[in-house]
């Protein structure tokens, strides 16, 4: 991961130099004392994890990082507790006081590097077609709400009895509706029927073998009426 350093505190910068010899993979393109510095570094140059100070001259961490379009993956790095709620706020990767410890370091590039690795995954995976008439997501009617589920959000789909569970990463939801059915809306090369109770998305698929899938660490049966086309499908990129 390319790293920028950005800290009116050269002491700060120092600590937060050596912390990254401790680990592999990291690597320092850039270390600035202001924020307007650091906005043409960030311009030139690819950056994928950016440590980033909050209160700093002329412009402060959180302003600066608002003003960025496209930003990087951030650690906060801040001597005042008064920010996580920003930091929070505005997703960061994690919110490090100083003086920053090399354990609480370690966590917070962990995260980081977790962060990073889905991402890049991501540029493999299977996403749905742009344009007119493609269906990107779903809307799942609970209680008196019609609620919004992106297609690319789902994890697996299960039938229970008269109704189907909808599993995401954030969240499960429940509707009566078929699986047969279901499985006519969403079709495409997005999702795979391996079971008379289950569809699964390919991307989520962690492991598997003839007679099962992984997903989340949990197994699901491969059916034997759909096993021919669901090894096929997952073969096609065995290697």
């Amino acid at each position: 991961m390319k790293c920028l350093i950005v800290d009116d505190e050269p002491l700060a910068i120092k600590v937060i130099e050596n912390h990254l010899k401790e680990f592999e993979g990291f690597e320092i393109v850039g270390k600035s004392r202001s924020a307007l510095q650091a906005f043409g570094i960030l311009e030139k140059t690819k950056v994928d994890l950016l440590f980033l100070d909050i209160e700093m001259p002329k412009l402060d961490g959180l302003t600066f990082l608002r003003a960025l379009n496209n930003p990087p993956l951030v650690i906060f790095t801040t001597a005042h507790r008064d920010f996580a709620l920003d930091g929070y706020e505005m997703d960061v990767v994690d919110y490090l006081l100083k003086p920053i410890a090399l354990e609480r370091f370690m966590q917070a590039i962990s995260k980081a590097q977790r962060l990073f690795d889905s991402k890049e995954n991501k540029q493999g995976r299977i996403h749905l077609p742009e344009g007119n008439g493609v269906k990107h997501h779903i809307y799942i009617k609970e209680n008196r709400e019609n609620v919004r589920v992106e297609l690319e959000d789902i994890l697996y789909i299960e039938s229970i009895k008269n109704h189907i569970k909808i599993v995401t990463e954030k969240r499960t939801y429940l509707t009566m509706v078929s699986i047969g059915d279901m499985e006519t809306r969403i079709q495409g090369d997005l999702f795979l029927r391996i079971h008379r109770s289950f569809i699964v998305n390919l991307n989520a698929i962690q492991n598997y073998t003839n007679s099962y899938i992984v997903i989340n660490r949990k197994s699901f049966p491969i059916g034997n009426n759909y096993k021919e086309k669901v090894l096929t499908t997952l073969d096609k990129n065995r290697v």
